[in-house]
């Protein structure tokens, strides 16, 4: 009676093999390396416009006040004029014609209006300044939309480079190392969530 010969089980097939091939870990580094750099280009290219957003409201803000500082003084020689005309009216014609000869075109528009110094001596005396300020905050707050969307390209480029640095320490175990398989689902991981990151503050 001859024996039955002793067939050896199967060896288990392991699904996730191709996570820590040759091929899958250079795809992982290349793609990797090339997301890296075009999230540092995009930082590089958003911080550049953010600053130079940020640098023109500091000036636009400093132009601002220095005409407020212009328009009090003229503001103060209106006031000033307007007393010499107040006290010399009915006194003497000659001064208080001369002190009214004096007024400003905004201070002038506003005596004829019967009320000198009202609400619109002040909001036309103020205009050119307040229109400064409001393009300064303008720009400012471009300055920071920006550097947020830079903080989110940074974030992103980040995760760009941990990832790469798992794949690039996977590719250098042995094929039967497990890690190799852990190492390069981390760096897969890093760059779906690094794109997602990229995008959203691509789009933002």
């Amino acid at each position: 009676m001859s024996e039955t010969p002793i067939v050896p089980p199967a060896a288990p097939v392991n699904r996730f093999r191709w996570l820590g091939s040759n091929l899958m870990l250079g795809f992982l580094v290349t793609a990797l390396s090339i997301f890296t750099a075009a999230a540092n280009y995009a930082t590089f290219d958003v911080g550049g416009t953010a600053a130079g957003h940020s640098a023109e409201g500091d000036r636009l803000l400093a132009d601002a006040n220095t005409d407020y500082i212009q328009t009090t003084q003229l503001m103060i020689v209106d006031y000033t004029m307007f007393d010499g005309y107040y006290i010399n009216e009915g006194e003497d014609d000659f001064a208080a014609e001369y002190y009214q000869a004096n007024f400003s075109d905004q201070l002038a528009a506003s005596f004829e209006r019967g009320d000198p110094f009202d609400d619109q001596y002040y909001d036309e005396m103020y205009a050119d300044a307040d229109a400064l300020l409001e393009e300064a905050f303008t720009k400012l707050d471009l300055a920071t939309y920006e550097g947020e969307r830079e903080a989110g390209f940074q974030l992103a480029m980040l995760m760009a480079a941990v990832g790469l640095a798992f794949a690039g320490y996977g590719s250098l175990l042995n094929e039967t190392n497990n890690l190799r398989k852990i190492f390069s689902l981390m760096a897969l991981g890093m760059l779906a969530a690094g794109l997602v990151q990229f995008f959203a503050a691509y789009s933002a």
